[in-house]
């Protein structure tokens, strides 16, 4: 494929295509030229150590940051046009968060419904079938009248999920969705990534977990200080990454007893 045609491919329904994006907070430039292509259906890990601007950039992709420079096309949306309809880019896009950001007084079933109705108008019948059918998907069918506060992190960030999608998203955006979890409940969180990507979603996730992301991603690509320093097949880049930067960050992260001070 070539690089035109895979740039077209990125911009349809689901596809992602990112060309030189910067965003600097100040002095501090914490995107230095960013070029990425998502495809529809493909699932793609964004890794790296802390501060390397993966977050920012899952961010500047729904436009939660305003990128300083270049250009973010987003299911057939420019995203950094100043004309943009915004509203209707994120109706085709979904984000899931560290933190799960339920609304605490309001139930499961409430939280998976009230964006359906006021931002794509839904009847709340409708929305509340469609909620429900996405709670089943997620594994939490039955917990509809349950509120945030009855329930574990996994199943808190799993409502979130389930809200996420009951919007019909084309693109869903992970940003560490299990980092915020006890290491019990991670588990329930990824196999629900597990089926989305099985299914046919297009993903992009920023994550710590190499397991997940060596065994669903499509591709690898590892961050450092605001660049790509590496991109290739999961297997290819965790289990036999080519740059020196990546190799060190791989053997800190996948062998944390066995690092030299």
């Amino acid at each position: 494929m070539t690089e035109t045609t895979s740039h077209a491919s990125a911009i349809r329904a689901g596809g992602v295509a990112i060309t030189g994006l910067h965003k600097s907070y100040g002095s501090n430039e914490v995107l230095k030229g960013i070029d990425l292509t998502v495809a529809p259906g493909e699932v793609v890990c964004l890794i790296g150590p802390s501060g390397s601007g993966k977050s920012t950039l899952l961010r500047c992709v729904n436009l939660l940051e305003t990128p300083n420079h270049g250009t973010v096309a987003v299911s057939g949306f420019d995203a950094t046009d100043p004309e943009v309809d915004l509203n209707a880019m994120r109706r085709h896009v979904g984000m899931v968060f560290q933190q799960f950001n339920l609304f605490p007084h309001l139930s499961v079933l409430e939280n998976c419904t009230v964006a359906q109705v006021k931002v794509l108008r839904r009847a709340k019948a409708e929305a509340a079938g469609v909620a429900r059918e996405n709670l089943r998907r997620v594994g939490l069918d039955g917990f509809e009248d349950r509120y945030p506060d009855q329930l574990s992190g996994g199943q808190q960030q799993r409502v979130a999920i389930a809200r996420a999608l009951s919007m019909d998203p084309q693109l869903m955006l992970f940003d560490e969705p299990t980092s915020a979890l006890d290491p019990e409940t991670v588990g329930e969180v990824l196999s629900v990534m597990r089926g989305l990507a099985a299914a046919g979603m297009t993903m992009l996730v920023v994550t710590h977990e190499m397991g997940f992301a060596r065994e669903v991603a499509d591709r690898v690509v590892f961050m450092d200080g605001g660049v790509v320093v590496e991109e290739g097949p999961a297997e290819q880049v965790i289990g036999s990454p080519t740059q020196p930067r990546t190799q060190d960050f791989l053997r800190r992260v996948l062998n944390p007893t066995d690092v030299e001070l």
